[in-house]
């Protein structure tokens, strides 16, 4: 537990208002009673309270946003809760992801998982389609992308896929 705590990430805070760099110097004090707290709740299957209270941000989607579907709700939990999340969705929900009995059941899932992203369910999606079908016809928004990080990587990415016929518009 003090490994974890000791190389946390600057992140924002949650509303119990304890920060990353607090956490990260008392990391050899808390360490033994957050990783007891931690087992506990795992065990009752009881969250902390606190844990569940959160910071919601609105964040716009879109330059000009005048509706609340302009929207996206960013959640901020406390740093504690993040931790444990993190700690459970690695030590038992990836190993079930990939474990290969299992693995066909989440074949066509992309979120929580360590290679997951939207690259790879486009890409999963397109090949699943050109196996059924001689065309497909793909359409992106592209200036609704080029707002994320590492969206220029996907046409590049797109090019290398072997596709009959494409163009990509947009740039």
């Amino acid at each position: 537990m003090f490994n974890i705590l000791d190389k946390l990430k600057p992140t924002a805070t949650g509303l119990d208002g304890l920060p990353i760099w607090f956490i990260r110097m008392a990391s050899p004090w808390i360490a033994g009673p957050v990783s007891h707290i931690f087992n506990l709740s795992y065990r009752t299957s009881v969250v902390p309270v606190e844990w569940k209270r959160s910071c919601i941000t609105p964040v716009p989607k879109i330059a000009h946003p005048v509706e609340c579907k302009d929207f996206r709700p960013i959640s901020v939990t406390p740093v504690l809760s993040r931790v444990m999340e993190r700690s459970i969705v690695r030590s038992d929900l990836y190993p079930v992801l990939v474990r290969p009995d299992f693995s066909h059941l989440f074949s066509d899932q992309f979120a929580s998982r360590p290679s997951g992203s939207t690259t790879a369910a486009l890409i999963y999606q397109l090949t699943h389609l050109l196996q059924k079908y001689e065309y497909v016809h793909l359409a992106l928004d592209f200036p609704r992308l080029l707002i994320l990080s590492n969206t220029l990587l996907l046409p590049k990415k797109l090019l290398n896929f072997q596709l009959k016929i494409m163009s990509i518009t947009g740039l």
